[in-house]
């Protein structure tokens, strides 16, 4: 992650993590209070991140879509569930983003994690590993409990939880799992997704209640940070 970033624009990004170099894309737009990184492990939710980021950017929100597997990596099934690693590799991009951003190559602005399914209990345990520097996160899906117990209570990021009305045993799970946690938090339902659960309308209330939970929370940082700066 060496080469110039384009402000605003988009910019291809590849950096090592242990073995793998992995990639993603940041999107910078001309005005933006925060930067969001939305992980996935593989392909499957990739056309959902880009739209969602669409929406993010025009909230004014930069956006990284970042893949923490390799195109090698993506057929074995075993790997997407493994969080101890996909959590390291998104730390891994989290740090190369801080770096830049303590170059000046990057504004210095609140960072907030989105992940889905599998990605979920990922985005839990590196907020909480690096809860200096993550101001909110946004779970759709997925079983956050599988981040581990002491991440759970160390979380301090405000944390979303999206899950699908109709999925009980998700539901029910993560409601259990929020029970742990200290930090600001919600748990919204989704309308059932039904047979089509990458429908229009399930689309639009994912991606305002995404985009609602993070300009509440990193723009807020964000102004708290100019406040102090300016005193």
């Amino acid at each position: 992650m060496n080469d110039p970033l384009a402000f605003p624009g988009n910019t291809p990004i590849s950096f090592d993590s242990g073995q793998a170099t992995l990639r993603g894309l940041l999107t910078l737009p001309a005005q933006f209070a925060g930067l969001v990184v939305l992980a996935h492990a593989g392909p499957q939710p990739e056309a959902r991140d880009d739209a969602l980021a669409v929406v993010l950017q025009h909230a004014g929100v930069g956006t990284l879509t970042l893949d923490l597997l390799t195109p090698a990596e993506e057929r074995f099934a075993d790997i997407h569930h493994n969080v101890s690693l996909l959590a390291r590799r998104l730390l891994d991009g989290l740090t190369l983003l801080k770096q830049r951003m303590l170059l000046g190559e990057l504004p210095t602005l609140p960072i907030g994690l989105c992940a889905s399914g599998d990605g979920s209990p990922v985005a839990l345990r590196a907020a909480a590993v690096r809860d200096h520097d993550i101001f909110a996160v946004v779970c759709r899906g997925g079983l956050i409990d599988l981040a581990g117990m002491l991440y759970l209570r160390s979380l301090a990021s405000p944390l979303l939880v999206l899950v699908a009305a109709d999925d009980e045993r998700v539901a029910a799970s993560n409601r259990r799992a929020l029970g742990e946690l200290r930090c600001d938090k919600e748990l919204k339902l989704l309308p059932a997704s039904g047979e089509q659960p990458d429908a229009v309308a399930d689309f639009a209330c994912v991606a305002r209640e995404t985009a609602h939970w993070f300009v509440r929370h990193l723009a807020a940082r964000a102004a708290t940070a100019r406040a102090g700066n300016a005193t």
